[in-house]
């Protein structure tokens, strides 16, 4: 294919323009769908990002075909996602008591989705899995399939694990070696941002040749700007000033910094200031994340100033960043600030973790502050400044708003079309070759 740029930052964009007839596109994500409700279990950016680059190649005339694990049903059932696609759920052997489980159901999902392509009659231009469990499918079936494969990590079992959060479960040899021969054998490693690439070369031995940077987008519709105070009073929050954490609750999001920062931030000075944590437990099968942090917040003399309001629908999100003086994302590790984007695009200043993840999308001290290391003081210090100064927020917020602007998810699926593109006429002609010889 060719030696690939980073093209993460470029500002040259056009359109791709139509050169042809359009695949199909098979997508695998094993554990999750992607209209599973977001911010609890394994549910996050990686269901956003599938359902909107779905509907955004539906829009392009591109048909696409998910694949998931269905639960409670021995039958296969199908599901609407956008015109030009659907979710389809592939009977499930047996209950996974969490995502390490499933590892053990790849080879009969595998046989599944193998059997459901032969039968259907449906020709697939190329299959794109996403998250590790999805490429061990792929692994599998790589040679029964014979189609160009695109893989997209989301997270990387070593970059985590060289992150870990104080107390974090690391992540198991088993994924980092299945990672590593899915970087070794995808035709395309589709990444979020430069860095996240470099990981992939250094960490895993991926063929820079073989990686495409392609940044996320946010949708510009569903997060737009409205005014603060209206927004309060939407949600009943008049006379409060939130901060606000949006994400599932686990060790690496980092919760417990923030919690100790507002108990340093959030004094006498400030009696208004409220910190409100959207979202829920990441795995039920460990101890409970909200259980450690609840109590975390009781020790801190916090109750009634720090609010569990648990997940809430995707539609709601961007009253709720409005309404706020800043988005917090004290992450441990993070391949792409999706939240932080979402919130700025509704005019909210973010305070995140200085990771590449999020460097990508916030601007330190012009669209929000990005903070080195996980001292509680250093992120009291952001948000006290915030607390201190309302026009800073606000000023703050603007510029964030017009920053999102780069980020439409337009953009990224007309980039991945044209990744897909390059790859299945590539594809075609090797095809070709081989039927000459």
């Amino acid at each position: 294919m060719g030696e690939r740029p980073f093209v993460a930052d470029r500002v040259d964009w056009e359109p791709a323009r139509a050169q042809g007839p359009r695949p199909r596109l098979a997508l695998i994500c094993l554990h999750t769908s992607p209209t599973a409700s977001l911010g609890q279990s394994a549910n996050g950016g990686l269901n956003v990002y599938v359902r909107e680059i779905c509907s955004g190649l539906s829009a392009c005339g591109i048909a696409t075909d998910v694949f998931t694990r269905s639960h409670g049903s021995g039958s296969i059932q199908v599901e609407s996602l956008a015109n030009l696609s659907r979710v389809i759920y592939l009977p499930a052997s047996r209950p996974a008591p969490d995502k390490y489980a499933l590892l053990d159901e790849v080879t009969d999902f595998g046989l599944h989705l193998a059997g459901f392509i032969a039968d259907s009659g449906l020709s697939y231009s190329a299959v794109y899995s996403h998250y590790w469990l999805s490429g061990a499918v792929m692994l599998g079936l790589r040679e029964r399939l014979h189609l160009p494969w695109l893989h997209t990590a989301h997270t990387l079992a070593r970059v985590k694990n060289r992150h870990l959060a104080p107390g974090a479960r690391p992540e198991p040899e088993v994924r980092a070696r299945i990672e590593t021969e899915i970087a070794r054998e995808a035709d395309l490693l589709i990444v979020s941002t430069s860095s996240e690439g470099e990981d992939m070369v250094l960490e895993y031995g991926a063929d820079p040749a073989r990686l495409a940077v392609i940044a996320p987008g946010v949708d510009l519709r569903g997060f737009s700007p409205r005014e603060r105070s209206r927004a309060r009073a939407a949600l009943g929050r008049e006379g409060q000033r939130l901060l606000l954490f949006v994400g599932r609750l686990e060790r690496l999001k980092g919760v417990e910094i923030i919690l100790r920062a507002f108990h340093l931030a959030a004094d006498r000075r400030h009696p208004d200031a409220r910190l409100v944590i959207l979202g829920e437990d990441s795995d039920p099968g460990i101890p409970s994340e909200r259980a450690r942090l609840a109590g975390i917040v009781g020790d801190l003399g916090l109750t009634g100033r720090v609010e569990f309001v648990g997940p809430v629908p995707q539609r709601e999100l961007g009253l709720w960043y409005s309404a706020s003086e800043a988005c917090l994302l004290p992450s441990y590790t993070e391949s792409f600030g999706l939240v932080g984007l979402e919130a700025q695009a509704c005019g909210t200043p973010v305070i995140a973790s200085n990771l590449a993840g999020f460097a990508s999308v916030v601007r330190d001290g012009v669209t929000g502050f990005l903070v080195d290391g996980p001292d509680p003081a250093m992120y009291a210090e952001r948000m006290g400044r915030i607390l201190a100064d309302p026009d800073l927020s606000l000023t703050m917020g603007r510029r964030g708003t017009l920053l999102a602007q780069r980020f439409s998810w337009t953009r990224t699926v007309d980039s991945l079309i044209r990744y897909l593109d390059e790859l299945t006429s590539i594809q075609g002609d090797v095809q070709a070759g081989i039927a000459t010889e």
